[in-house]
């Protein structure tokens, strides 16, 4: 479906903001054979904080910003946040790179190898918290009704806490 595409445009904005969490956090930068678990999935080297192997899980704390009144905003919650869900996590395949679709499977660009992404899968998020206010502030070239603006508190921490993942406490 033409969400996939949607949903990998939104994977890749949150690539060059986690490119340089990566290059900039203390913990990220310094644990490097820790967290740098790659997976490879249809020609994409992908590089998740939180992994199944490591233990990590992670909370959500969301500031939701779209357009209408409190209690008659004009888009629903549960599809943007499952649609931002998937933007954290790898893609488990081609359709969820746009197979299928009128843009086609995506490739990696020279600045997407690795692919920084925030999770291995989304169920590794074991809490997520929204609050939803109005969007005072159109967004360019996109329809108020599908506007959307999300800001996002993130906590990694370990399920368990072991010596590899003391750092993430």
């Amino acid at each position: 479906s033409k969400r996939s595409s949607h949903v990998h445009a939104i994977r890749k904005v949150f690539h060059k903001q986690l490119m340089e969490l990566w290059r900039a956090h203390p913990v990220l930068n310094k644990r490097p054979e820790f967290t740098k678990t790659h997976f490879e999935v249809e020609g994409f080297t992908f590089l998740p904080i939180a992994t199944n192997a490591n233990g990590l899980i992670c909370k959500l704390d969301l500031l939701m910003l779209r357009g209408g009144d409190p209690g008659k905003a004009l888009s629903d919650i549960d599809n943007r946040l499952k649609t931002l869900f998937d933007a954290l996590k790898m893609p488990k395949g081609a359709q969820e790179l746009g197979e299928g679709t009128s843009d086609g499977k995506q490739v990696p660009d020279a600045t997407e190898k690795p692919f920084y992404v925030l999770l291995e899968d989304d169920s590794l998020i074991t809490h997520v918290a929204v609050i939803s206010d109005g969007l005072l502030e159109s967004v360019p070239d996109i329809p108020p009704d599908e506007a959307v603006r999300f800001i996002l508190d993130v906590t990694i921490r370990p399920y368990g806490v072991t010596m590899d993942s003391l750092d993430f406490v």
